[in-house]
């Protein structure tokens, strides 16, 4: 195959902006505290899982701000919200997953130097840092613990397919 009959072969590429606004669109009419699951997204949307994984980017670098409702990855699906408790609840999630991260960058990297940390001036400070960051983490997630537990969210009925006609 050529290379001219395999980039006629290709669909044109869509701008993830323009994707971003269909999966927002698809949040709207199902609802706030809808969970929708990510195959119902890209299928609607007519996205790849990459397409997709930008959109969610756009989404929450550009979209959240403007409409002023959260979008979250929650319980196996996805949701726009303003509820403060599956809020919460998301951003401990994440918020452990970094602090996780944190503390391996410290116990697989900076604190086998044992004493030699402190003859690298930007170890010292990642490894201060760090330890700062852990500390912050630890109080994030006291506080955490205080917000009401969420209500469960509900998923968009499914519609069956009436039986082909012969």
């Amino acid at each position: 195959m050529t290379r001219t009959a395999t980039t006629a072969a290709r669909a044109a590429p869509v701008p993830t902006q323009h994707l971003a606004e269909l999966a927002w669109n698809l949040f709207d009419e199902a609802g706030d505290d809808i969970l929708l699951p990510r195959e119902h997204i890209t299928e609607r949307i007519h996205a790849t899982d990459g397409q997709f994984e930008r959109a969610k980017g756009y989404i929450r670098d550009h979209l959240t701000m403007e409409k002023g409702k959260a979008f979250l990855a929650y319980r196996g699906g996805y949701l726009i919200t303003t509820d403060p408790a599956k809020i919460a609840e998301n951003s401990a999630l994440r918020m452990r997953r970094i602090n996780t991260e944190l503390r391996r960058v410290l116990s697989g990297a900076i604190n086998p130097l044992g004493e030699q940390v402190a003859d690298y001036e930007v170890l010292a400070m990642f490894q201060d840092e760090i330890a700062h960051m852990t500390r912050t983490y630890d109080r994030m997630s006291k506080a955490t613990a205080t917000m009401p537990k969420p209500v469960r969210t509900t998923k968009p009925k499914r519609r069956r397919r009436a039986p082909a006609r012969s």
